[in-house]
């Protein structure tokens, strides 16, 4: 294994300064500024168990209750879990335990470059059903103040359904681009379901938890991220909560091109020209997190 150097530990309170800071990649205000997700946010540590049966999901505990705990795609690449193996064992020569991290560790490892690891992060949401479905006139209000740029600069607000002349390019551009997926109307959480549903997602540190809470087999701590005020919302999450099992382990990234039929990926909340505009920028606080990232274009 090649050398893994510690760096520096933060506090908690350093840590969720960082986060605050955090921006999403492609959402700003009408000034053209990014938003940042967590700036009104609150924090606080919890702790996430191991699945009590096959199929069922991990569950998080909220006060003296436990919740499912869900997940925007259930996949694991083993790459990913043997990477995280070495540096538990680095951890763990420093009298820490990734099961047990309450801040967070910068790192240098040789070869690779310099790293954070922290607590997984869980967001809790509340969204509104109609009858099992999304209901998207509710949903697009916690977009108020919200725009997406096209690709010549031009802001577009997300609060609106439908985006007007929104240019993919230059010179080609969409007289109406609805802002959602277009297999938002067909998902469903259950017909008859109708008022709040909320759930708790792992936005950071899916890994992370199926290292612990599967190979090490034990519960682990994790970051939750909640509105600060009562009644208050978190920014819509990026992508569509879907539960953590069944699981696919796969190999690698790459090796999802063998598997030609493979359709668990994940369901982005917007449509593909903008699908990525709600993904954070997490270099933006400072924070260095090894995770598989793509390098979309993202105006």
């Amino acid at each position: 294994m090649d050398a893994i150097t510690l760096t520096r530990v933060y506090s908690l309170k350093s840590m969720e300064d960082m986060l605050r800071h955090i921006t999403f990649r492609g959402a700003y205000n009408v000034r053209g500024s990014h938003v940042f997700p967590y700036q009104h946010a609150k924090f606080s540590l919890t702790t996430v168990y191991p699945q009590s049966s096959p199929g069922t999901s991990p569950e998080v505990k909220i006060g003296r209750r436990r919740e499912p705990l869900f997940t925007p795609q259930p996949t694991i690449y083993e790459n990913q879990t043997k990477i995280l193996e070495e540096v538990d064992e680095f951890l763990l020569g420093h009298d820490m335990k990734m099961s047990e991290l309450k801040h967070a560790v910068e790192y240098a490892w040789e070869g690779r470059g310099e790293f954070h690891i922290l607590p997984p992060v869980i967001e809790k949401h509340t969204y509104r059903l109609k009858n099992g479905y999304l209901d998207l006139a509710h949903l697009l209000k916690r977009f108020k103040g919200v725009y997406v740029k096209d690709a010549i600069g031009k802001l577009h607000p997300l609060s609106s359904r439908n985006l007007r002349s929104f240019y993919i390019d230059e010179v080609s551009k969409m007289d109406h681009l609805d802002i959602f997926n277009s297999n938002v109307p067909i998902i469903n959480y259950g017909l008859g379901h109708d008022g709040e549903f909320t759930f708790y997602i792992v936005c950071d540190g899916a890994h992370r938890l199926d290292y612990v809470l599967e190979k090490i087999k034990r519960p682990i701590t994790a970051l939750l991220v909640e509105p600060a005020k009562k009644g208050s919302t978190l920014y819509p999450y990026y992508a569509f909560p879907v539960p953590f099992r069944p699981t696919l382990r796969l190999s690698s990234k790459k090796s999802e091109k063998m598997y030609h039929r493979l359709e668990r990926d994940k369901i982005h909340l917007l449509n593909d020209f903008i699908k990525k505009t709600l993904h954070y920028d997490w270099e933006a606080g400072g924070l260095k997190v090894s995770k598989l990232r793509t390098n979309v274009e993202i105006f």
